[in-house]
């Protein structure tokens, strides 16, 4: 690691860093990745420079095309920017002088990395939010596709994990999925809100007193407005938080239904397809969910995110400290995992199928129109504890003779006092279509 000086130092900061110090402290492993947004929000600050009169026309037509053409240069390997510098911004502004030479110097004028990285990072969670709207929409698709392949498939809800009640195959899965996810798309909106203002010219904590034009430099970035307080615009990372937060209640949600599908795996309610299903490397029968305990898993780091990042934030005052280079690598995370998890989720939706017959039994196993012979007693007349009570001598008498509800017959329900009539509530299929039909939309 080179001990040459930075830039950004000089002779009253101290000289060049120790080496070792500087490979530990440098964020340039982590915030590179936000090399294409640098360029863009220099772009935009070189513009209100040129507003200001701060640059000409001429070096302001010079740093945007060197700036424009970086990120291209480095994907394609023309340009490595040096290693030994603090961060991405000193490395752009390093390669920058080497460029065009002595007009790089002005690039920075009015400007801190403080607000410097608050809108590079601004823009990244700004890109972030479009990404992960597109894959929950892919997400929502797919269970559309799913939900009308199983369209007339009965199966258990379960409560306290044991079959409870007939559902239907399209409600189980609106409830367990397509809501929720959908209550985190409309909380999105939320983030895109708070990414509003642009930090540009926020400076170092105090803005500056150079004629920079700050509304220019937001209108070229997409902000709405620059700026209205200096401390606020470059320390403030409520964005982001809640952007991770959106991020870690999309794991939750995610888990939640990769729970589900993981019981009814185990219960043989489901087939799950050879394409995201995992085996065992000593038994040769096995078929496991692993793409859903993995999202499941990977819930966990979610919430682990979510904390580290409010963790870093409790205790600091205003404006801008060095704890809060630890951001990026717990946004990207949190964004990079949930993108991905619901990707998988997106790809499970084509291969796992719940299987009808299996269903149907484990309803009829279950007892799962207890509830619905109860409420067909009290569409009769009959007191609902009343009811409660006879249907529960109903199940154990069949459960002591080797048999379920699903089984009585007319004369059984005759022998019991009770209408025959009631023999179609012990369908499980009837039973689950006539209590989605109160919620079709």
């Amino acid at each position: 690691m080179s001990g040459s000086k930075s830039i950004a130092r000089t002779a009253a900061t101290g000289g060049a860093l120790d080496p070792e110090f500087l490979e530990w402290s440098t964020s340039l492993p982590i915030d590179r990745r936000l090399l294409e947004e640098d360029c863009r929000g220099s772009v935009a600050h070189v513009q209100g420079l040129r507003a200001g009169g701060l640059v000409t026309d001429a070096e302001a037509e010079t740093l945007i095309a060197a700036l424009e053409s970086l990120p291209g240069k480095v994907a394609s390997g023309a340009v490595v920017l040096r290693a030994d510098e603090e961060d991405v911004h000193m490395a752009i502004e390093s390669w920058l002088r080497e460029a065009v030479g002595d007009v790089a110097g002005k690039l920075h004028t009015g400007r801190s990395r403080n607000d410097q990285v608050a809108t590079d990072l601004k823009l990244w969670c700004r890109d972030a939010v479009l990404r992960v709207e597109s894959q929950i929409d892919a997400v929502l698709t797919a269970a559309q596709s799913w939900a009308q392949r199983h369209d007339s498939v009965v199966l258990p809800a379960y409560t306290h994990r044991q079959v409870a009640i007939p559902t239907m195959a399209p409600l189980w899965l609106e409830g367990a999925l397509t809501l929720p996810l959908q209550r985190d798309r409309a909380l999105l909106a939320g983030v895109r809100e708070e990414l509003a203002e642009s930090p540009l010219g926020g400076g170092a904590v105090g803005g500056t007193t150079l004629p920079v034009d700050t509304a220019v430099s937001a209108k070229a970035l997409g902000f709405e407005r620059p700026p209205v307080n200096p401390l606020d615009a470059i320390g403030q990372r409520d964005h982001a938080l809640l952007l991770v937060f959106v991020c870690a209640r999309i794991g939750l949600h995610l888990g939640r239904f990769s729970a589900d599908i993981i019981e009814l795996a185990s219960d043989g309610l489901v087939k799950l397809g050879g394409a995201i299903a995992g085996g065992s490397s000593m038994m040769p029968h096995k078929r496991n969910p692993d793409l859903f305990e993995l999202v499941r898993g990977q819930s966990a780091l979610r919430q682990g995110e979510l904390v580290q990042l409010m963790v870093t934030f409790q205790g600091l005052g205003a404006g801008y400290h060095r704890d809060l280079q630890q951001d990026k690598e717990v946004i990207f995370a949190a964004v990079d995992g949930v993108i991905n998890c619901l990707r998988m989720i997106e790809i499970s939706l084509s291969n796992f199928e719940l299987l009808p017959e299996p269903c149907l039994q484990s309803l009829i196993r279950g007892d799962a129109v207890a509830t619905d012979l109860c409420e067909g007693l009290v569409a009769g007349g009959m007191a609902f504890r009343d009811a409660y009570g006879k249907v529960g001598a109903l199940v154990a008498a069949q459960r002591d003779a080797g048999k379920r509800l699903a089984e009585l017959t007319a004369a059984d329900l005759e022998a019991a006092g009770l209408d025959p009539a009631l023999l179609e509530r012990l369908d499980p299929t009837v039973a689950a279509k006539r209590r989605a039909a109160r919620f079709a939309r």
